[in-house]
């Protein structure tokens, strides 16, 4: 007996195993099966025998077309296009790093709301989200689910054909999200304001927030005694100066909240009721924009364009940085940071 059996799960990162066709027949029959990028007319075309697994090579979101052709036929015996409407698909943040899961979490949405389907998302802050997407059932990372129609990750991998179809440091962060689910462009903002809504303020002064630290040393600012000097004018200015990086903190006259151990969510607090934050690229930064707050960010190691461009004053000494072949070299003054903050006071 002849049989077709198709899913457009993808089981492991870079297995590019989605989607995957299984022909199964008592007799030993060859077949072509023909995988056909609806969008852009792609066809990857593979030949097999009976009872054979093939798949496309790739693993993000695409709105497939698969034939499936017997040998010596011109006609299709199998049609199958992808279409999740009503089903169920499980997104996976194949990322630790809080700006990625916060940069991606948008397009989560998008996806459920483009094809009317049920998402299951597991990412590694669901404490941040769980409120503000109500229609996607969240679980933790590692999580296994059987029997749903489609399986895809979102992570910044290297330059991988078969992982994702942009390279992930020649586009902005939020547009790995995008491509990887098949969605447009545009940038779209979490609005995890929505949470805080109401809340009232812990500390009645005006304050900023800050963060020295990111992922990496090659993102921290280079001035010596810069942030210090920050604090200190902002302090002259009537502004307390609340730190809240996990990173332990040398700097003085700050309300410290570092080496705390803070549940993010009491740290999205603080970034709601503040009247800006200052900080670098970041997780924090993100966190910032994500509850609407403005953001003041030193980035002499990010192009212009890597991070979200709404409610931010990027300041940088290498406006015209390319990330892929640049070496730092350069690193923004004291003087210009200061200026840019009196500009909000």
């Amino acid at each position: 007996m002849e049989k077709v059996s198709v899913s457009f799960v993808c089981d492991l990162p870079k297995k590019g195993n989605s989607p995957k066709v299984s022909i199964f027949n008592d007799t030993n029959i060859n077949y072509k099966v023909e995988f056909i990028d609806t969008l852009t007319n792609e066809v990857i075309s593979t030949n097999c025998q009976s009872n054979q697994i093939v798949v496309s090579g790739k693993q993000w979101s695409i709105n497939w077309l698969i034939k499936v052709y017997r040998e010596g036929e011109d006609i299709p015996f199998f049609i199958e296009e992808f279409n999740p409407k009503g089903k169920t698909v499980f997104i996976k943040m194949d990322a630790t790093a809080l700006g990625d899961n916060i940069a991606w979490i948008s397009y989560v949405e998008e996806f459920r709301k483009k094809w009317d389907c049920n998402i299951i998302c597991s990412t590694f802050h669901n404490s941040l989200f769980t409120k503000i997407y109500p229609n996607i059932l969240f679980v933790e990372p590692n999580t296994v689910i059987q029997n749903v129609y489609a399986q895809y990750y979102i992570g910044a991998n290297r330059n991988d054909e078969v992982y994702s179809p942009v390279f992930h440091k020649k586009v902005p962060l939020q547009m790995i999200g995008s491509h990887l689910l098949n969605l447009p462009w545009k940038e779209v903002r979490p609005e995890l304001d929505k949470m805080f809504v109401g809340s009232k303020r812990n500390i009645q002064e005006k304050y900023v927030c800050i963060s020295e630290f990111a992922s990496s040393e090659k993102k921290c600012w280079k001035e010596v005694g810069g942030w210090q000097s920050v604090v200190d004018y902002l302090n002259s200015k009537g502004y307390k100066v609340v730190v809240i990086s996990k990173e332990k903190t040398s700097l003085v006259n700050v309300v410290d909240l570092t080496d705390k151990n803070l549940p993010i969510l009491d740290v999205a607090y603080m970034l709601y009721h503040a009247e800006f934050f200052m900080g670098v690229s970041s997780g924090l930064s993100w966190l910032a924009w994500a509850v609407n707050t403005k953001v003041v960010m030193i980035s002499d190691c990010t192009p212009v364009w890597h991070e979200f461009s709404d409610n931010i004053i990027r300041i940088s000494a290498n406006p015209n940085l390319d990330l892929v072949d640049y070496e730092q070299q350069k690193y923004t003054k004291l003087g210009e940071v200061i200026d840019k903050v009196n500009s909000l006071l």
